[in-house]
């Protein structure tokens, strides 16, 4: 992918118009500016990033569409294109967060817009993504969902002042009735909830204020003890509000996607890391952090 000089700029420090992948790994992704990146590979072997597009002027966290993004080795990234925007959604308000899930051939874009949790739906993991409809509409506010599953069935986990969890029915489209469950509440719990399982333990991250954290449980349903920041920023990598990030297990071993500000104080602008995430012998996330190198690519 090749990108503006002064997106370059931005990003690497250099002048010239460069593939993305000659001087760093990461960014993996630095233009289009792309935030909250939600990792995935799905059946057909590659690996997807769905995540928000920050624009190029933004005033505030204002995103209109949806990019994907496909690699074959998780270092080299190609941009597929708009797959969703708000103007085809029942609301049209600002996206925020959103993750997906593949099941039956189908695959599901779960998006936070205004106070809704909306889903729609493709034949391809590239998208279009089509008939978008609300999966969940609280009576308050929500936002930033993530999907999990375990032995077949699937949850959507969001956050509602506390992060709630609940059961999808198999359509992928609907909640079932009355299974909603409150996590917490948990400390220092802010904004977009990731769940992911390892070697019988229930990790709970979220983006907080300049960091990543954590929680973990041996259970679904919890309690989750909180566990700390395993990620903040550094003299490179900065961030100025909040953070977001996604893990994923690949033959053995753990990935972490995120982001971080594209340059010092500019929180509305982002670009997309990947960092390897390593553990302690009793579960405990050991902290990363973000370097210019990344990870190799895999086979």
């Amino acid at each position: 992918m090749v990108v503006k000089n002064s997106m370059l700029k931005f990003c690497f420090g250099f002048g010239l118009l460069v593939s993305v992948s000659v001087f760093a790994k990461n960014p993996v992704i630095c233009y289009p500016f792309t935030a909250d990146p939600s990792l995935h590979q799905w059946s057909d072997g590659r690996f997807y990033i769905y995540g928000s597009h920050d624009k190029d002027q933004p005033k505030v966290w204002d995103m209109e569409d949806y990019h994907v993004f496909f690699s074959d080795n998780l270092v080299d990234w190609t941009d597929h294109g708009v797959v969703l925007q708000n103007s085809q959604t029942p609301w049209g308000g600002p996206f925020w967060a959103p993750d997906a899930a593949e099941r039956n051939g189908k695959y599901y874009l779960y998006f936070p817009e205004g106070k809704h949790i909306g889903v729609a739906v493709s034949d391809s993991p590239t998208g279009p993504f089509e008939n978008p409809k609300p999966v969940y509409t609280p009576e308050k506010h929500a936002n930033d969902p993530a999907v999990f599953e375990e032995d077949g069935t699937w949850y959507l986990i969001l956050n509602e002042h506390d992060p709630v969890i609940m059961t999808l029915v198999e359509n992928m489209t609907e909640v079932v009735p009355g299974s909603k469950r409150n996590l917490g509440p948990l400390q220092h719990f802010h904004e977009g909830p990731w769940m992911f399982k390892r070697e019988g333990n229930y990790y709970l991250t979220c983006g907080g204020y300049h960091s990543l954290r954590y929680w973990m449980s041996d259970n679904l349903y919890g309690p989750y003890e909180y566990k700390g920041d395993f990620l903040t920023g550094n003299d490179t990598f900065t961030i100025n509000k909040t953070a977001h990030g996604s893990v994923m297990e690949y033959d053995g071993k753990w990935y972490l996607a995120c982001h971080y500000d594209v340059y010092p104080g500019g929180a509305y602008r982002r670009t997309t890391c990947i960092e390897y995430l390593e553990f302690n012998e009793d579960g405990t996330i050991k902290p990363v952090t973000i370097t210019r190198k990344g990870i190799d690519p895999v086979k």
